[in-house]
């Protein structure tokens, strides 16, 4: 009999630990919720002109053909928290002006409430500041964008630390604007790292390709083309002549190849890095990038943010195809194709 007594006593001073792990569960609230998949959504018709006014009932999301119930809403009147991120390899020396110029622009038709942070990259990832409404500070800190002269082009590096870091504990609607004129060199990260990466992120990334190498030394190239072709038998000649010691040296045509194979691989990362977030892909000159601001200015404008929280929570990270449907005749809605439930 006492043994029983002693149990139950037992069984009576464990019952409030009990109790109290799972009030602890059933008080986590959605923004803790792991499962909780946030969509970007924009929605135009077959010209490309955005659709406003649409509300949470015209919308269906279906992940993996299940459909899901929609559990927040937003429209484009959601402050944005946006990082303007700047390639400042040694490459864009001669576009960094125009660059500045294009991006206090794209600044200036942020509304009041949304937040900027400005920080570029190289050899390393720099935070010229933290994420502000302040206009005024922002356009100082394009100002101070500086090139390195140091070789090293972090890119994958640097956009997974400002996805994972910058906007860790931010709600609302998160942006990159990414501009860069070539490939990654240097990141710690492989392309499909990186992309995998993407997959749990729910920033939407704007990349903004524009060229640099062709444009500041096709003008130099085409006076100097005379003097290299007089000069290229004397060189064959020389190195003949000199064979212990030449070095091969690279034609024009082998040096524009290069360039070219380069430039496929940086817009190929580019583009799957803005389809897999939702974003959009611009390829521009220099000159053209105010008009490309303007452009993701009007878009930024025009988007919906929609939430549901998984209803398979069985993996860890169960890969979901995502879909969303407008109940519009003629429209195209876009939005992250695939996510990764992030399970507790």
């Amino acid at each position: 009999m006492k043994i029983i007594f002693a149990l139950f006593f037992l069984a009576f001073l464990l019952l409030p630990n009990n109790l109290s792990a799972q009030n602890t569960v059933f008080n986590s609230g959605r923004e803790t919720n792991k499962s909780f998949v946030s969509l970007p959504v924009s929605v135009s018709d077959r010209e490309g002109r955005y659709i406003a006014g649409l509300k949470q009932e015209d919308f269906s999301v279906f992940a993996d053909g299940v459909r899901q119930k929609i559990t927040f809403f937003s429209t484009y009147n959601e402050p944005l928290k946006l990082t303007i991120l700047l390639d400042t390899s040694k490459s864009t020396r001669n576009v960094i002006g125009k660059i500045r110029d294009a991006a206090k622009d794209f600044v200036s038709s942020l509304n009041a409430n949304d937040e900027c942070q400005v920080a570029t990259f190289d050899s390393q990832l720099k935070i010229i500041n933290p994420f502000t409404a302040d206009k005024g500070v922002i356009k100082n800190s394009l100002d101070r964008v500086a090139i390195n002269e140091r070789g090293g082009t972090l890119l994958y590096n640097a956009v997974s630390q400002i996805a994972q870091q910058s906007f860790k504990n931010v709600e609302g609607r998160k942006v990159i604007v990414l501009l860069t004129d070539g490939n990654d060199f240097g990141s710690s990260l492989t392309k499909n790292e990186f992309l995998n990466q993407l997959e749990e992120s729910d920033v939407l990334i704007y990349t903004v390709f524009f060229k640099t190498s062709s444009d500041s030394t096709n003008a130099n190239a085409a006076s100097k083309n005379g003097k290299k072709k007089k000069s290229r038998k004397k060189k064959k000649q020389a190195m003949v002549l000199n064979s212990a010691k030449a070095v091969y040296e690279q034609t024009d045509e082998e040096v524009a190849l290069l360039e070219r194979n380069d430039e496929i691989e940086a817009i190929d990362a580019l583009k799957k890095m803005s389809d897999m977030t939702a974003g959009r892909f611009y390829q521009s000159g220099a000159s053209d990038l105010k008009k490309v601001f303007k452009i993701i200015t009007g878009e930024l404008t025009q988007q919906y943010r929609l939430g549901y929280d998984a209803k398979n929570t069985a993996s860890v990270a169960a890969s979901r195809e995502i879909s969303v449907k407008v109940n519009r005749p003629d429209v195209v809605v876009r939005t992250r194709g695939a996510v990764r439930d992030k399970q507790r």
